[in-house]
């Protein structure tokens, strides 16, 4: 019999456990600290746009019709729109700065940007960095493998092992998925490109993100399935996301964030990114409402 050198083994396994989770744990603080050190030493964001008369926005890469580059190297997409309307208002230069949405919160803390547009205040990205806004409300779409079909397009259809859920890493999504379908096989992936690749390989049976990113990555790839709307549709606000500072930029982005959207700026910034990726307003569920 081997039952004690496995329940030894078992204990050598936890006692291993603990020491990893430890140094992963003491590593995060670490690299907080880090951060937190270089935003301490930074200028505020309004001082630092003020005084290069550049405002910097992260954006992340291939994400119709968020942002993206063409062949030329220029920036397209309504999160570049209204980086370039802020810029304008703020009677300065507009710089882009790559990021994704694992790493926006940390580049925004490290002052590699002044702003990103189009995620949510969700309460533990509030603990790092502030947010203007909401620029606009979206819910989550979904696209599927060829050849799969759900039982049905409510979050609780989704809750089984046999299911291969993608997301794209630090996404809204990740955290619905976890909340509403935990016993899904999740599969996370760095970029939203990635999911469109691996529900095109049959990696994946189903890709769940914000219905703008699903209708961009439809419009990207058409071989893929019908896009479906997720019920009950958990529409969340999408906020600009900017550093903790002294807030004088946070309160002119939120003056610039009601304003655009008030006067309809924000839906045409939208609805003309998405037309020009193919994506008509036919296209767009009637539910959908920004």
């Amino acid at each position: 019999m081997n039952t004690g050198r496995g329940a030894a083994g078992s204990e050598k396994a936890r006692e291993a456990t603990v020491r990893i989770t430890q140094f992963l744990g003491l590593s995060l603080v670490a690299a907080g600290l880090s951060t937190a050190a270089l935003a301490a030493d930074a200028p505020s964001a309004w001082s630092d746009i003020q005084s290069t008369k550049k405002f910097v926005a992260c954006v992340v890469p291939a994400y119709q019709p968020y942002s993206w580059k063409d062949p030329g190297g220029e920036w397209h997409g309504f999160a570049v729109e209204m980086a370039k309307d802020v810029a304008n208002s703020l009677h300065v230069g507009v710089d882009f700065v790559e990021t994704s949405f694992k790493n926006v919160v940390l580049d925004l803390q490290s002052a590699k940007c002044h702003a990103f547009f189009g995620f949510n205040a969700t309460p533990e990205r509030a603990l790092a960095i502030d947010f203007a806004g909401p620029l606009y409300t979206l819910g989550f779409g979904a696209l599927d493998h060829q050849g799969f079909k759900a039982k049905g397009d409510r979050w609780a259809d989704l809750n089984d092992a046999s299911i291969r859920v993608c997301y794209s890493v630090g996404n809204s999504s990740e955290q619905q998925i976890k909340r509403f379908a935990p016993n899904s096989t999740q599969v996370a992936l760095p970029q939203a490109d990635d999911c469109a690749l691996a529900l095109l390989s049959g990696r994946v049976d189903r890709y769940i993100d914000g219905i703008m990113g699903v209708l961009g990555a439809h419009a990207k790839n058409p071989a893929t399935g019908p896009v479906h709307l997720m019920t009950p549709d958990y529409a969340l606000p999408s906020y600009a996301g900017v550093r903790l500072d002294d807030g004088r930029f946070q309160k002119f982005l939120q003056r610039w964030a009601e304003y655009n959207r008030a006067n309809g700026n924000i839906n045409y910034w939208l609805t003309t990114a998405m037309d020009s990726i193919g994506i008509k307003a036919s296209d767009i569920p009637p539910e959908v409402q920004f």
